[in-house]
């Protein structure tokens, strides 16, 4: 694992071939890191220190657990005026635990002329760093508690008191309605007892910090790394000649987002071809599983160790399915795309200085993320710690904007245009192969029904025949629809083909545009546009898992 100063800012190195052409290659990229917002309060000032104090440390231990491949620091926060929680704190800093979290920061929330006390929060020596709550851009139930703010900037809450972990209504203004208003996790700690509960509130922290952690303990092979890598940069250069743009105006940027956007992209790729192939062999076993079984039926019922096969079909959909639950094949999937999309974007705006903003959800795209998902805080690490260095505001104007006219909104235009006509493509075909086989299976009916083909070719039946073709051709064509549904090729081909009419008029801009604030203004609508079809494609595919059909 690379130090924390290393994360984000994995070299950038080049080395000359024989023809003295400059080879580019990209360090690995290290772990994400993540900054664990603990709001710390206590609302009982009777208290057992040490049971109180075991409690804390398991809470502590726990987020160790689960982020034990991630580089992560703990950032403590507290209302200013001096209370319970900060005689805890004190006592939990002199603990060996807090050098072994790497001493977390202190923040004390101080709201102007209410908390004006002379005194000093802590008695010992503690650093901690003040940061003043403007009630101008908070709620007015910021003058009724002050731990609402505590609440508002934490990541989840740990709870000293009200320990009421039946209960099924919260007290108005209590901690845990005030969490559940801002959807905060609070793990609660008995005061006199050594024990604690969680009471999650639609946020799930936790997770979110375990899927973070299983993002950095993903493996990718160097050399298929450095592969990838080598192409994109090509990619890159063979747009900057195109548009008459020097490389030297984004060489520097490669460092910076490139290596986590390329480590993305194939966990990404890696993922969804992984998902595919379960999916549709899934869907196929399924359909062998009942041409099997009638194949013995029908024809060799004296066979009874054919049905083995069968047993051996069904084995397989259920391993399929059983390794892509646990594997997260699904969810990776679409997470990781999400992620490096997100971070594509980022690179582009950053080349010009502008920052990409986390993604937010409107409320009627509420379902594609959470506001603490994994991706979200990832995205947020990332752009917070590899700030804007490299950036020029003195590249020539018309040279940039051939750039993104062709390497970011040309691309995924023609990106776009070419999966909607091969997802409109693969639908046309599945549903007439669906169709097909249908109508020749009412044809056979029929013909079975009508008592036409009773004939007899080498010991078979034609009675048989026409009952075992009409019994597994549905079984065949439930398991083409299921692909086909499954992949949403319809909806995705016709999703695509809305973008892109939007991108087609946001290239046209791009040619019309005359300074670069306007330029800038183009590259946020791509931007937005780009956050919105993939939290759109997220929704889609969310309840898309690999089920038994």
């Amino acid at each position: 694992m690379k130090p924390d100063e290393e994360i984000h800012k994995a070299g950038f190195l080049s080395s000359e071939n024989i023809s003295g052409t400059k080879q580019p290659q990209i360090l690995f990229p290290g772990p994400l890191p993540v900054s664990v917002s603990i709001g710390f309060i206590a609302t009982e000032q009777s208290f057992d220190i040490e049971k109180v104090l075991k409690s804390v440390k398991t809470v502590f231990l726990k987020m160790e657990k689960i982020l034990f491949n991630t580089p992560h620091t703990y950032r403590f926060i507290l209302p200013f005026n001096p209370g319970p929680e900060h005689i805890i704190l004190e006592s939990l800093s002199k603990d060996p635990i807090w050098k072994k979290c790497n001493e977390p920061k202190v923040v004390l929330l101080k709201i102007p002329f209410r908390d004006d006390e002379i005194r000093m929060p802590f008695e010992g020596e503690i650093s901690f760093d003040v940061e003043i709550v403007s009630e101008e851009g908070n709620s007015k139930k910021v003058s009724e508690s002050h731990y609402e703010p505590v609440i508002e900037r934490s990541s989840f809450v740990i709870l000293t008191g009200e320990w009421e972990p039946e209960t099924t209504k919260y007290r108005k203004g209590s901690v845990f309605d005030i969490a559940r208003n801002y959807g905060r996790t609070v793990v609660a700690i008995n005061p006199l007892m050594e024990e604690t509960f969680e009471m999650p509130h639609d946020d799930r922290i936790f997770e979110s910090y375990t899927q973070l952690n299983d993002y950095n303990s993903e493996y990718l092979s160097d050399y298929l790394f450095q592969k990838k890598a080598l192409k994109y940069i090509s990619a890159l250069r063979e747009e900057c000649k195109n548009a008459g743009l020097s490389e030297d105006a984004i060489s520097k940027i490669y460092s910076q987002l490139l290596p986590q956007f390329i480590r993305s992209r194939m966990l990404s790729e890696k993922y969804r071809m992984y998902y595919s192939i379960a999916g549709t062999f899934a869907s196929i076993l399924a359909a062998m599983a009942v041409l099997t079984i009638t194949l013995q039926t029908l024809f060799f019922p004296e066979m009874p160790e054919i049905v083995w096969i069968e047993v051996a079909e069904i084995f397989l959909i259920i391993l399929l399915m059983t390794g892509s639950r646990y594997g997260d094949f699904h969810r990776k999937w679409i997470d990781y795309s999400f992620l490096s999309e997100r971070i594509r974007a980022a690179f582009f705006l950053c080349i010009v200085c502008i920052t990409c903003e986390k993604p937010d959800t409107p409320p009627h795209m509420s379902l594609a993320h959470r506001p603490n998902d994994w991706m979200v805080m990832a995205f947020e690490s990332l752009t917070e710690s590899g700030k804007i260095e490299y950036c020029r505001l003195d590249i020539p104007f018309e040279p940039l904007k051939k750039f993104f006219a062709s390497a970011w909104i040309g691309y995924k235009l023609k990106f776009y245009k070419e999966r909607s006509r091969s997802s409109r493509k693969k639908f046309f075909y599945l549903a007439i192969a669906g169709e097909t086989i249908f109508v020749l299976t009412l044809i056979l009916a029929v013909i079975h029904a009508a008592g036409i083909g009773h004939w007899e070719i080498r010991n078979v039946e034609g009675s048989l025949m026409l009952a075992y073709l009409t019994i597994t051709l549905p079984a065949v064509g439930s398991a083409i629809a299921a692909v086909r549904v499954q992949r949403e090729y319809l909806r995705n081909s016709e999703r695509y083909s809305h973008i892109v009419r939007h991108l087609t008029a946001i290239k046209n801009q791009t040619r019309h545009v005359r300074d670069m604030g306007e330029l800038c203004g183009v590259l946020e609508e791509m931007n937005e546009i780009t956050l919105r079809e993939q939290q759109d494609w997220r929704i889609i595919f969310r309840f898309r898992r690999i089920e038994a059909m």
